[in-house]
């Protein structure tokens, strides 16, 4: 199968090239390579133009201007993609020479594979490997995820990627075109999880592969989109953000189990899972005093309580504003003053 390699570049010039090695000392060779630069303000754009005749190199395309979101770039270097398979090569990254062999030919064994993803090393700012990602999914299943294994879409969804993000890096994926383009393609205003919300939609199309081996290095560093994402933890908009995964992935699931009466748990899963992200959204907007967003967010969280339970749950809220009034505001004021 044909591999098409898309690298979405913003401010990763300390990186590049080293990331571009390792794309091209990989085992397998049936590839071809999708440069993309999002109007990086250093000098990425010209690292990647130093690669753009190389005879792996299909398209190196600078942007004019900046998308805002690496998920615009996941969908354009899509569309140019000629591989029957994906890999997006977070341009931070670096991946162990196998990598692509050893996610390629699971695909040949099973046709009804969708995805297939590898364990990631953690590796800092300055190339040090400091562990793994196995801590990631040591809750949920502590001994599965210390081997190779295939399952069901559909049950890796129910058991692991409805909880939280289990595919943590799409440097360590590599997935069918087809079926990207079926379930419609990255959501852009997914800022921070968009690839949680298009593995979803793409693992519950058939079967996912899981390799033990770490054959990917995840690099953290502070302008990451996973730091970026941190540093927004507890913040209403990455609530917002989750509800929105939620919402979208609530519409896909509902029509899919109209085909697929086996989606019927996922949707369901999926919709407790929103109602809760939904009265954790109302409860943080009073605790931080979200004055605007009290009413409506509040009025959406009455809605997802059984109607025996509503005055309980108003009562609550209630209790929890007049705390904000009370104490909440007051202590935040003095606090203010006595710094200034």
């Amino acid at each position: 199968m044909f591999v098409s390699i898309i690298v979405p570049c913003y401010n990763h010039e300390k990186y590049l090239e080293e990331r571009i090695k390792s794309i091209l000392n990989q085992t397998l060779s049936d590839f071809e390579i999708i440069l993309l630069d999002d109007l990086s303000p250093d000098n990425s754009a010209e690292i990647l133009k130093r690669y753009s005749n190389h005879p792996k190199v299909s398209h190196c395309i600078i942007n004019e201007k900046n998308s805002g979101s690496t998920f615009f770039q996941w969908n354009k270097g899509i569309e140019l993609a000629k591989g029957d398979l994906i890999w997006i090569a977070e341009s931070d990254d670096v991946a162990d020479p196998h990598f692509l062999e050893k996610l390629v030919a699971p695909f040949y064994k099973n046709k009804k594979l969708v995805l297939a993803y590898s364990q990631s090393y953690r590796m800092n700012e300055n190339g040090i490997v400091t562990g793994s990602w196995k801590d990631a999914t040591d809750h949920l299943n502590p001994t599965l995820f210390e081997n190779d294994f295939e399952m069901c879409g559909l049950e890796y969804f129910e058991k692991f990627l409805n909880t939280g993000n289990t595919i943590p890096n799409a440097s360590a994926v590599v997935f069918k075109k087809q079926t990207y383009l079926d379930v419609g393609g990255a959501n852009p205003r997914l800022r921070f999880i968009g690839d949680w919300d298009i593995w979803s939609r793409i693992v519950i199309q058939g079967d996912i592969f899981f390799s033990h081996e770490c054959l990917n290095y995840f690099r953290y560093h502070d302008t990451s989109v996973i730091a970026q994402a941190r540093k927004k933890k507890d913040h209403f908009e990455n609530r917002g953000q989750v509800i929105l995964f939620r919402e979208t992935l609530a519409v896909f699931l509902d029509n899919y189990r109209k085909k697929v009466n086996a989606a019927n748990q996922a949707y369901y899963i999926n919709k407790e899972r929103l109602e809760k992200e939904i009265r954790k959204n109302a409860s943080l907007a009073i605790r931080r005093g979200y004055y605007k967003k009290i009413i409506p967010t509040s009025i959406l969280a009455i809605k997802t309580v059984p109607i025996l339970v509503t005055p309980i749950y108003i009562s609550k809220l209630i209790i929890q504003f007049i705390l904000l009034i009370l104490i909440t505001t007051p202590y935040n004021l003095f606090r203010t003053k006595v710094q200034k």
